[in-house]
């Protein structure tokens, strides 16, 4: 039996309307993989250049607290040695005065017959003694009555040595050619080499 013409129509129309749907379907699919597709690279180029910025500020960072430890370091180095500085002065300008309060006592005479007296033992009496210039009146007075006393003293050379300015006594042992060493100033400068040789390593150690 022929189809009438409007059942022709519909039939048509039901074909048309089948093939759009599809094609809308089509279209829907393709659409929704290039959006997820279009999500997924958008989500993977904003965590790249999210760890790019990350990276970039952390290394900023790292420059900055870097630069701000060296520089807290230089001054703790500084202050280190301004401090060093100011001790050695405290503590040796003391010293000084109390050497000074020393050589004006009478121990010191004592002291310096002592110092004669150990070094002669050890070396015997063929030796000179340089003293400041002021201790010549003490060394060839008191001191040289008291080392005949117990020593053939007639070799002894009592000599007057400028440089020596702050007290003790030089020996210079002829037989060996040797020179003793008693002065106060270079115990001294010895003491300071002493002190910084301690406290220096404990500072520079630190990081």
């Amino acid at each position: 039996m022929a189809l009438s013409s409007e059942e022709k129509l519909r039939n048509f129309a039901d074909a048309v309307t089948g093939d759009a749907k599809q094609i809308c379907d089509q279209i829907d699919e393709q659409s929704k993989n290039e959006l997820q597709e279009k999500t997924k690279e958008g989500k993977e180029k904003i965590l790249a250049e999210t760890q790019e910025y990350i990276l970039r500020e952390t290394e900023k960072i790292k420059k900055e607290k870097s630069l701000e430890i060296a520089k807290a370091n230089m001054k703790s180095k500084q202050d280190y040695f301004r401090f060093g500085d100011e001790v050695f002065s405290r503590v040796f300008e003391d010293v000084r005065k109390k050497l000074a309060d020393f050589m004006e006592s009478g121990a010191y005479g004592d002291y310096l017959l002592q110092c004669c007296k150990n070094v002669m033992e050890k070396a015997g009496t063929d030796i000179g003694i340089f003293h400041m210039p002021k201790d010549g009146p003490a060394m060839a007075g008191k001191v040289k009555a008291e080392l005949e006393k117990s020593f053939d003293a007639s070799k002894l050379e009592f000599i007057d040595d400028e440089t020596i300015q702050g007290g003790g006594l030089r020996f210079f042992d002829h037989a060996k050619n040797v020179l003793v060493n008693d002065v106060f100033e270079e115990k001294m400068e010895r003491a300071k080499e002493l002190l910084n040789s301690i406290i220096s390593p404990h500072f520079t150690s630190v990081k």
